[in-house]
Parts: structure tokens; C-alpha cells; sequence
């Protein structure tokens, strides 16, 4: 019984908490427009939802998530990271636009060069990201006691996951050799 008398957490830190959350929102929103001055060359990808920086960006959650499925040979691996891109940017376009409107946020806000400090170690580009870096902040996503970074890492892992296994491109990679071998087969 003791617990019971025991004050969790205090009406303070449930304010300071509630202020900090809020100023954190304001900033991360603040100014996310992508602005005329930056010029990303992209990938050369004819996306429909997702520009040539959200292009980069999930190229390398990509190549952290899937580093054990990719081929080694370079252009090979960009050959197969463009079609998960693709895919994704496929399955995102086909969502109701208050979803799209809320990924486009997210996206807005790890353009943010604070915020790609913060979470993966580098600001400037993300070509500089360390890939060890990347797979301990999304497993610490994984882990997280709060129920936000759990959700958008599974929504992450979700859709590079979707990305990679439904392109036919990389079934090669993973020694599937497509759906044609099962029609020989007699069931029953």
C-alpha cells in the first residue's frame, strides 16, 4: 500500500513536460518548407509522393535496414535501393491525404539538419551517417518505452520491408525465384 501514497509524477513535471512537448512540436514544424536555395540533384526517380530529398533520406533508412539483403557490388545495390524507393513511394501515394499530410510532416522534420544530428549523428548530409548509428537509433525506437517511436519505426520497417520483398528486382538477391515456380505444383 505504500505505492499508493507514493506520488508518481508530480503535477509540475506533467506541465514542464506538456511545455517542452509543445515547444519541441512548434520547432519541428517551424520553417520545415523546402526552400528554392537547396537544389538536390536526387536519384533520377520519376516518384510521384516523395521528393528527391525524402528520396535520399529513405535511401539511407533503406540501406541500414536491409544492409544484409543488398548486393555488395555498388551499382547493383543502387539499382535495388531505387526500385524499394519506388515501391515506397507507390504504397505512400495510394494512402488518404491526412495520412500522406502526416508522413510529409515526419519527412519535413528529419530534413532538419538539427534533427538528423541529433537522432543519427550527422547534420550535414546524409551520405555522412554512419549506418551503426542509424540501426541503434532505430532499434532504440524499437525498444522504446514510448509508444510514438515504436509505431514510426514499424511503419519504417513496414514500409522498406514492402519496398524490397515486392519489387521483382531484388527476389534474385534473396534466392526467390518468383511466383511461375509454384504453378507446376498439385495441391491436395
Amino acid at each position: 500500500m505504500a505505492i499508493s501514497r507514493k506520488i508518481l509524477i508530480s503535477r509540475r513535471t506533467v506541465v514542464k513536460t506538456s511545455a517542452l512537448g509543445a515547444v519541441f512540436l512548434f520547432l519541428s514544424t517551424w520553417k520545415c518548407k523546402p526552400t528554392e536555395k537547396s537544389v538536390i540533384a536526387g536519384r533520377g526517380l520519376s516518384c510521384r509522393f516523395l521528393d528527391p530529398e525524402a528520396q535520399e533520406i529513405f535511401a539511407h533508412l533503406c540501406e541500414a535496414v536491409l544492409f544484409n539483403f543488398l548486393p555488395k557490388e555498388p551499382s547493383e545495390k543502387e539499382k535495388v535501393l531505387n526500385e524499394v524507393i519506388l515501391g515506397i513511394d507507390s504504397y505512400l501515394y495510394t494512402l488518404p491525404i491526412h495520412t500522406q499530410d502526416e508522413i510529409l510532416e515526419a519527412i519535413q522534420f528529419l530534413k532538419l539538419r538539427f534533427v538528423r544530428w541529433y537522432l543519427f549523428g550527422s547534420g550535414s548530409h546524409w551520405e555522412l551517417t554512419d549506418r551503426n548509428v542509424v540501426i541503434k537509433t532505430l532499434n532504440q525506437w524499437k525498444m522504446s518505452s514510448i509508444s510514438l517511436f515504436r509505431s514510426i519505426f514499424f511503419l519504417l520497417q513496414s514500409m522498406i520491408t514492402i519496398g524490397y520483398f515486392d519489387s521483382s528486382y531484388s527476389w534474385k538477391h534473396v534466392g526467390y525465384p518468383g511466383p511461375k515456380h509454384a504453378l507446376g505444383l498439385r495441391h491436395g
